[in-house]
């Protein structure tokens, strides 16, 4: 039997995946299909995002936001940051300067996964490291 591949996705791939996947591109919903959370990561900077967006209130939920944020949590693997991971989001010869995508890319570049994103900033500049985008 194959291993199916694994991702990692950006903040707002892991959202929609849980919340609203018909906003999910045709390759990524095929990609993410079926897939269990041992073989979606996320960095931990996604959950730093997503708290931010629940307490901003873009995100909607009827239970406590901490425990909305702990069940989105569950249906990932959730990937720390490693100096490795911290060192490559610094050392990015990249003129964007947002910290967290500069973390999720380097997140996929450090564990060798594809990321599911649909940002244009991290598209255009994710095959300079050697990164596979899927939407």
């Amino acid at each position: 039997m194959t291993e199916k591949q694994a991702y990692l996705l950006d903040t707002h791939a892991a959202i929609w995946l849980q919340v609203e996947p018909s906003r999910l591109g045709a390759r990524a919903s095929r990609a993410l299909a079926g897939a269990a959370p041992h073989e979606l990561y996320v960095s931990d900077v996604t959950l730093s995002e997503t708290a931010r967006l629940l307490r901003q209130g873009r995100i909607e939920t009827t239970v406590k936001p901490v425990d909305w944020l702990a069940r989105f949590a569950l249906g990932f693997t959730v990937q720390p940051v490693s100096a490795t991971i911290a060192w490559a989001a610094a050392a990015f010869e990249w003129e964007h300067r947002d910290p967290c995508d500069r973390h999720i890319l380097a997140s996929a570049a450090a564990l060798s996964l594809p990321l599911i994103t649909l940002d244009s900033r991290i598209t255009a500049f994710a095959s300079k490291v050697g990164v596979r985008i899927v939407w």
